[in-house]
């Protein structure tokens, strides 16, 4: 028998008293981060049953299907054109930025 039986409520409670009382600093600091982690883990579970997805609408863009080749090219000069365009004013964007931390250094 590896743990004797209690006689009575007030000796085991005796003797968890004297179990804790005997633990180093370290141990209650990572007896504490186990618990925290532990907890944190099923509140994590418990808050992620509660939530429901949110539905996701994607719009597509819709062609009629007898658009000719010139019309193809119009439409990819015009989004290649919108595109550069605000691949510049990102582009401008970084250099202010950098031009107004550059003397940081």
């Amino acid at each position: 028998m590896f743990l004797p039986t209690p006689r009575n409520l007030a000796a085991s409670f005796g003797d968890l008293r004297t179990f804790l009382t005997t633990r180093e600093r370290h141990e209650w600091l990572f007896a504490g981060i186990a618990i925290g982690i532990t907890a944190f883990i099923l509140f994590a579970f418990w808050h992620d049953s509660r939530v429901e997805p949110t539905q996701e609408i994607v719009f597509v863009q819709s062609w009629p299907a007898n658009r000719t080749d010139a019309q193809i090219i119009a439409d990819q000069k015009r989004d290649r054109i919108a595109r550069d365009k605000a691949l510049a004013d990102r582009q401008a964007s970084f250099q202010r930025v950098q031009k107004a931390t550059s003397g940081w250094l």
